[in-house]
């Protein structure tokens, strides 16, 4: 009897998982109903050589009571381009755009999974590639009706560069003139390099003759950091910038992990989120670290080609994990480096540390080449910079006691008061809290808070709150705050 039992509850189950998650079969790239660019290959069993407009059509393919993802086979080492999907025709219906990762082979076949918009019944499916000559050779696909859980990110800290001068508590402005690279430039903090006006950072490159604490240089320019003000450990960073265009110019927007003064480069680690130089249409990302770093020719670049980058803004972003590294210009991924890849040793991977921002304008040097003169003053041009974490958001109860950072939170869910205690920290000094919305709002900002503070939250409506806290101006932890 007991067995019986067993069997009709295991049949139970299988018959409610059978009705929720459908199993899809494999379509192999090969097996197009027609197509346009692309080229068999391994014995005509993948598909090769998918370049941007290259197309692949299927007819009749089964999305089910409700496809959500695809499951892709492919093989990539080359960054940039992406395949969008279509619904019965070339410019039909979009349900995704698939940006695939390196995975520094185009041999070697790894699944890759892209969420699409969830669609039913019978469809003919078009995959059309976009952006770049090689974007991947492709094995096979598969529908999923498992959807890849998403970041919600949500802004931390941001600066839109309304004021009138650089923010002290974020910034600092360089004055340096001993650079690396051969870079020709001396940074200076005057006005003639550095201006905030009219919502946008300015960092001016120029043709001058400039002394100061014993060098001479024959160029000035912008550089600011957030050095000792602001660190900041994985997340999404972005800024909105408009770049010069000339021979000579090398801006970027970049990070340096925050123990460069005691661990030195390239040990501290280096993220290039955005660098440019020597007009071209190109522009450049890359990683430096003890074991990967271009001193030694072992560095990981990635490239993205864009021709009106002077003309109009763009966002310049990476997404930064524990396991990997995503870079985006506009939101197209282009260019990714994951710890599988590189290893996990402090030598190959120094990304798990808090790093601190950077924005500069060089001139010259290694990758920047000789200045085109004729064309200075050069400028590099920034809307905003803005800082976004991964937050999961929960509707269960939560008090938090995180022995790593000695925060505890409590009650949550709460009412209208909830309690942060910070006596377990080795120091109480400098601490602040900024609580917003799932949104990134600001809501409320309290300075100078004590070891034991109270929040009230009895004017905001029951849902789902962020409370950020920092010392010193740096990010510390950030909690979620459930209001009943």
């Amino acid at each position: 009897m007991k067995s019986t039992v067993y069997k009709l509850l295991l049949f139970g189950i299988v018959s409610l998982f059978s009705n929720t998650i459908q199993a899809y079969p494999i379509i192999q790239a090969e097996s197009y109903f027609s197509m346009f660019g692309v080229q068999l290959e391994n014995n005509n069993t993948t598909v090769g050589y998918v370049d941007s407009g290259d197309w692949m059509y299927y007819k009749n393919v089964d999305f089910g009571t409700g496809a959500s993802s695809i499951i892709l086979s492919i093989a990539k080492s080359s960054v940039g381009g992406s395949i969008e999907l279509h619904l019965d025709s070339k410019a039909g219906t979009l349900i995704a755009t698939f940006y695939p990762e390196n995975n520094s082979s185009w041999t070697s076949f790894v699944e890759q999974t892209c969420n699409i918009v969830a669609t039913t019944g019978i469809h003919n499916l078009y995959l059309v590639a976009n952006g770049a000559a090689g974007v991947c050779n492709i094995d096979y696909f598969k529908l999923s009706d498992v959807k890849v859980p998403e970041p919600n990110w949500v802004q931390i800290w941001a600066d839109e560069f309304n004021g009138n001068d650089v923010d002290g508590n974020s910034w600092q402005k360089i004055n340096k003139g001993d650079n690396p690279n051969s870079e020709l430039q001396f940074y200076t903090p005057r006005t003639q390099n550095i201006v905030v006006s009219n919502g946008t950072l300015k960092l001016i490159a120029r043709k001058e003759s400039y002394s100061s604490g014993g060098i001479q240089r024959n160029y000035t320019s912008g550089k600011i950091d957030s050095q000792n003000k602001l660190t900041f450990k994985y997340g999404k960073f972005e800024a909105r910038m408009k770049l010069p265009r000339g021979k000579g110019t090398w801006p970027a927007f970049w990070m340096l992990g925050q123990n460069i003064s005691s661990a030195g480069w390239p040990k501290c680690g280096e993220i290039d989120i955005m660098e440019h130089a020597q007009d071209l249409n190109n522009l450049g990302a890359a990683i430096h670290t003890q074991a990967y770093n271009h001193t030694i020719g072992t560095q990981k670049t990635g490239t993205y080609q864009i021709s009106d980058y002077d003309t109009g803004f763009h966002i310049y972003g990476v997404e930064w994990s524990p396991e990997k590294l995503t870079f985006r210009v506009d939101g197209n991924a282009y260019f990714t480096i994951t710890k599988a890849e590189l290893g996990s040793t402090e030598a190959q991977w120094p990304f798990d540390q808090p790093f601190f921002l950077i924005l500069n304008h060089a001139v010259g040097g290694a990758w920047g080449g000789t200045p085109d003169d004729s064309l200075y003053p050069h400028t590099t041009e920034l809307d905003w910079v803005r800082v976004y974490q991964n937050v999961t958001l929960s509707t269960t109860e939560e008090n938090i006691t995180d022995a790593a950072s000695g925060i505890t939170l409590y009650p949550n869910p709460s009412d209208d008061l909830v309690t942060v205690n910070f006596s377990r920290l080795a120091s109480t000094k400098d601490l602040s809290m900024t609580l917003l919305d799932t949104n990134g709002a600001i809501l409320k900002k309290l300075n100078n808070v004590s070891p034991s503070e109270t929040l009230t939250l009895q004017s905001y409506s029951t849902g789902t709150y962020l409370l950020i806290v920092y010392q010193e101006n740096k990010v510390v932890k950030t909690i979620k705050i459930l209001k009943k």
